[in-house]
């Protein structure tokens, strides 16, 4: 089976914490661990159904920010035993990953 990061088209951005967000029509905080211009990893209180398409305002802590919808890939519990959280794959919908003029390209420059 192949690797899952031999699909992607672009390179991921390990975060650590420089990226807060939230789940807009849910109010729901999201931590993003790593973003690309076509998706993201994120971590959740809760999972989502997979599938589902939701918006998602992502922000610098310079308060620099975009909103971009997403699909849901997958979602799954955590194998962290010392706090319970969701870690779901989101591919960007509205985001060309080929142009670089595209919202989430000036995001990922900014942290990269």
């Amino acid at each position: 089976m192949a690797n899952p990061a031999d699909r992607r088209r672009s390179a991921r951005v390990e975060v650590l914490g420089r990226i807060q967000g939230q789940v807009v029509s849910l109010d729901v905080p999201i931590q993003v661990r790593e973003i690309s211009l076509g998706g993201m990893s994120v971590e959740t209180p809760r999972p989502f159904p997979v599938g589902s398409v939701n918006v998602f305002m992502l922000t610098l802590g310079d308060g620099a920010g975009i909103d971009v919808a997403g699909r849901i890939v997958y979602s799954r519990p955590s194998a962290d035993a010392n706090r319970k959280f969701f870690v779901s794959g989101i591919q960007f919908i509205d985001q060309d990953d080929r142009n670089p003029t595209a919202p989430v390209s000036g995001l990922v420059t900014k942290i990269s």
